[in-house]
C-alpha cells in the first residue's frame, strides 16, 4: 500500500493554512492601524509643544483659524522667524516636498491658534474625523486664564 494524501487531507490543509493567514493578516493590520494613530499622536504632541516653546520664547503667535499646516504657516517652528528672522528650530517633523505636514494616513494636518476658550469640535456622530489641534493663545488670554 502506498502511503498518500488524500484530497480531503489536503484540503483540510489548504483550509487551515488559510485561516492562519486570515487571522495573522488581521492582526497585522490592527498592528498597523494602532501604529499609525500613534504617530500622528506623537507628531501633534510635538508640533504643540513647538508651538507652545516659540510662544513662550517671547514671539506672539498669529490667529490661524483650521489653516492647513504648512512650512508657510508654521514657519516659525522649523527656524524661519517672522519677515526671514532666524529662529530655533523647534520641530523637526515630517514636512512634505510641498511644505505640507501630514498626518500617516497622507491628509494634511490642520492648526487652529485663536484667542480665549473656543469649543472648535463638532460632536455627534455624524462630525467628521480630522487630525488636527488646538491652541489658545497664551499671551491673548488673562492673566488669571494663563496661572491656570
Amino acid at each position: 500500500m502506498k502511503s498518500a494524501f488524500t484530497l480531503v487531507e489536503l484540503l483540510v490543509v489548504v483550509g487551515m493554512i488559510a485561516l492562519l493567514t486570515g487571522a495573522v493578516g488581521n492582526s497585522v493590520s490592527q498592528a498597523r492601524k494602532r501604529a499609525r494613530l500613534a504617530k500622528a499622536q506623537a507628531e501633534v504632541k510635538e508640533m504643540t509643544n513647538a508651538i507652545l516653546a516659540y510662544e513662550q520664547s517671547g514671539h506672539e503667535l498669529k490667529t490661524l483659524n483650521n489653516a492647513v499646516a504648512t512650512a508657510n504657516e508654521l514657519g516659525f517652528i522649523l527656524g524661519k522667524g517672522e519677515g526671514g528672522e532666524k529662529t530655533a528650530v523647534l520641530y523637526n517633523g515630517n514636512v512634505g516636498s510641498d511644505g505640507v505636514m501630514r498626518d500617516p494616513w497622507g491628509r494634511p494636518y490642520r492648526v487652529s491658534i485663536v484667542e480665549g476658550d473656543l469649543d472648535i469640535i463638532e460632536e455627534g456622530a455624524n462630525a467628521p474625523i480630522q487630525t488636527g489641534y488646538f491652541l489658545p493663545n497664551f499671551y491673548r488670554l488673562s492673566a488669571e486664564e494663563r496661572a491656570q
